[in-house]
């Protein structure tokens, strides 16, 4: 606890200095406005495309004034880094945040499963599970007492492999030898060594420079990382292995979620549907217009290749997965049920 009190007390520190002490510090029933003041923070830039899908949110929300309520959005890792963003909300002092599902895992060890290479084998799989499971919705509703709990997901995008070198990454020998930029997460390293790279890992901020100077050979990320990040500049091809669909996710401090009416939650947890199908039908052309961008600067993109190889490769991680227990296996057995078309 005194380490969560030290840290709420430099993250507070330092969102005065930069949004002031009326802005961050507003009740919910203060004078003049008898609404509820939900603040949210992410670390996307404000200004970029992902940023403003976020910031919609602001507006679903104010679309019915009866319902009483205001998001915030405090965008750029403002209020600290994503671990710092569960902590202020486990403490009451964020009311909610968007949050990798990596980050999660370091909470709740079940939220690992979203890591798994080849958990989801298509996009309309990932789609139909996260809509649709049950025991999804009961993992988010599992961290109440810890603080916090996930009122909805962002549908991050497929991550796939790029090189500096022009060659399609069809099978784990094209990638041994090489040297991949990893996360800084043991699923991520043990998921590159598996599919047959030697995983380095580093902040994704990192990530240009040790591309430049050879530091790694490759990396893997979305179509996103090669125009946002610049990689475009550096890497010469892009292999759609799409060995992971891992989804953000929008965690609401208990504090906060317990302020609320029940039909205040109801409503709240509409927008997030809705604001998450905006996403959706914005993201293929977010991909298209980064992957045409890539191709211009000389990027060869390489599609529809045959993943079998990876997929086998990658299965001991899927059982040491499942072995951790009962609640493991009971959750990734019903994300796989939405493998198959209607389910």
């Amino acid at each position: 606890m005194k380490r969560i009190s030290k840290l709420i007390l430099s993250v507070v520190v330092a969102v005065l200095l930069v949004i002031g002490v009326s802005t961050f510090f507003s009740v919910n029933n203060s004078i003049g406005s008898d609404k509820i003041h939900i603040r949210m923070a992410h670390g996307q830039a404000g200004n970029s495309e992902i940023g403003g899908t976020i910031a919609y949110l602001s507006e679903l929300v104010a679309e019915d004034e009866s319902m009483g309520m205001e998001v915030s959005i405090y965008p750029g890792g403002v209020l600290g880094s994503e671990t710092a963003m569960i902590e202020l909300a486990q403490a009451g002092v964020l009311d909610m945040a968007k949050i990798s599902a990596n980050t999660v895992g370091q909470f709740d060890d079940r939220y690992r499963i979203f890591s798994l290479p080849y958990l989801f084998v298509s996009q309309d799989h990932y789609y139909r599970a996260m809509e649709n499971s049950e025991v999804i919705r009961e993992l988010f509703e599992a961290t109440k007492d810890a603080g916090y709990i996930a009122i909805g997901y962002y549908c991050n995008g497929s991550r796939n492999f790029y090189l500096k070198e022009n060659v399609a990454v069809t099978d784990p020998s094209v990638l041994k030898g090489k040297k991949i930029r990893s996360m800084v997460s043991s699923t991520s390293m043990d998921m590159i060594e598996a599919m047959g790279g030697s995983p380095v890992p580093m902040s994704s901020s990192e990530t240009y420079t040790s591309l430049q100077q050879g530091i790694v050979d490759g990396a893997e990320n979305t179509e996103l990382a090669l125009t946002v990040d610049k990689h475009e500049e550096i890497v010469r091809s892009y292999t759609y292995t799409e060995h992971q669909y891992t989804p953000d996710i929008y965690v609401i401090s208990t504090k906060t979620w317990n302020r609320l009416s029940d039909k205040q939650k109801e409503y709240l947890m509409g927008c997030f549907l809705k604001l998450n199908e905006n996403f959706v039908q914005q993201y293929n052309r977010m991909m298209s217009e980064a992957i045409e961008e890539a191709q211009s600067y000389g990027v060869t993109v390489y599609r529809d290749i045959d993943k079998s190889a990876f997929i086998e490769a990658v299965q001991p991680i899927h059982e040491a997965f499942r072995a951790k227990g009962q609640e493991y296996q009971a959750l990734y057995d019903d994300i796989q049920k939405y493998a198959k078309e209607g389910n």
